[in-house]
């Protein structure tokens, strides 16, 4: 007879003999089924995509799972229980990290138009970006790339002119802008010398940091080549 079903019993016969056979039929008719409860959370969590939802009925399915192991037998079966128990910690940590991800941190006027700018990447990921990120605020023009050299940077301008020089050829562009995009996508040098004009308000991002988190970050790398992709597409159009 089961731990938790011997409790139950102790607490029946205290009971007048009408409460006692409800309470004694409730115990022996829902017992035996927690493992079926069990299985039925963890099909109904693999219905969800969103991550809280799936680990949140995957966790009350190992909670059923470990009812049953702990009333099914005299004494609870704890070595199968003692499996279920990390199952439920790891659940819970992802849970915490996930809602950890979703939720925006303090940021600053310029990391804010940043991020509204950078559509698509969610606050976990916006956060790892702005780590490896570098600020400036020019107070006279500055070169960014040269045309035909090496490029380690990724830059975005977010405010102030910028100055493409293309093979003589002198463009104005607008901020909120990708700049190097080209070199960091093909590993190339750059096709322009590029001028960020007095005032100007750019982030940069080393090529290697941005590689080695991207290579950790599946959905942080879809994003960016999204975004870089959109840019080009974007200046290619304005000609």
């Amino acid at each position: 007879m089961g731990v938790v079903k011997s409790m139950g019993l102790r607490l029946a016969y205290s009971l007048s003999p009408g409460e006692r056979g409800v309470t004694l039929n409730l115990i022996n008719d829902v017992l035996p089924h927690l493992i079926h409860l069990g299985a039925i959370l963890y099909l109904i969590c693999f219905l969800f995509r969103d991550q809280i939802l799936l680990r949140s009925f995957a966790i009350l399915g190992d909670f059923a799972y470990s009812a049953f192991y702990f009333t099914v037998a005299d004494k609870p079966l704890w070595s199968a229980i003692a499996w279920i128990v990390p199952n439920i910690g790891i659940n819970i940590i992802m849970i915490f990290l996930i809602l950890r991800d979703r939720h925006m941190m303090p940021l600053s006027d310029d990391e804010m138009s940043l991020f509204q700018n950078l559509r698509g990447l969610n606050p976990g990921q916006f956060r790892r970006l702005i780590r490896l990120g570098k600020w400036q605020r020019v107070e006279t023009d500055t070169i960014l790339t040269e045309e035909g050299k090496d490029l380690d940077r990724l830059y975005y301008v977010l405010a102030g002119d910028v100055e493409v020089d293309k093979g003589g050829r002198l463009i104005k562009v607008e901020p909120a802008v990708f700049i190097g995009e080209l070199a960091y996508l093909r590993k190339k040098p750059a096709t322009a010398t590029v001028r960020a004009k007095a005032g100007a308000v750019f982030v940069s991002w080393p090529h290697a940091a941005l590689e080695n988190i991207t290579r950790k970050d599946e959905g942080l790398a879809a994003v960016l080549g999204n975004l870089l992709s959109n840019d080009l597409a974007e200046k290619v159009a304005r000609g």
